[in-house]
């Protein structure tokens, strides 16, 4: 798998989330449209985030860009107005779900 990265807007800046990181959040949204804030695990493999036991798919608040991770930095995609990463909610936070690229849920706007 490429190393994966989402450019998550949060306080008006921009945070950079990828696999690995300790002591990161990440917002998803709540039934009613709130945001909860909750650990960030990384990504998960959509098999695997549908064999988690107790695991619901959520969407991830706020994520603006998706991106691998190259050199000299990472070549970023816009998540399209309307749309959201695919998240997967567990006991001890939330993953952002791939195939083979970062999946998105909703519908476009425009």
């Amino acid at each position: 798998m490429p190393k994966l990265v989402l450019n998550w807007r949060h306080h008006y800046g921009d945070r950079v989330l990828s696999d690995g990181q300790a002591d990161e959040v990440v917002g998803y949204l709540a039934r009613g449209g709130n945001r909860r804030y909750v650990r960030w695990l990384g990504f998960i493999d959509r098999a695997e985030a549908r064999a988690l036991e107790g695991a619901r798919p959520v969407r991830l608040a706020d994520i603006t860009r998706v991106g691998v991770d190259e050199w000299p930095s990472p070549a970023w995609h816009d998540v399209p107005t309307g749309m959201s990463v695919h998240g997967c909610l567990t006991s001890d936070g939330a993953y952002a779900v791939y195939d083979t690229v970062v999946a998105l849920v909703g519908k476009p706007n425009g």
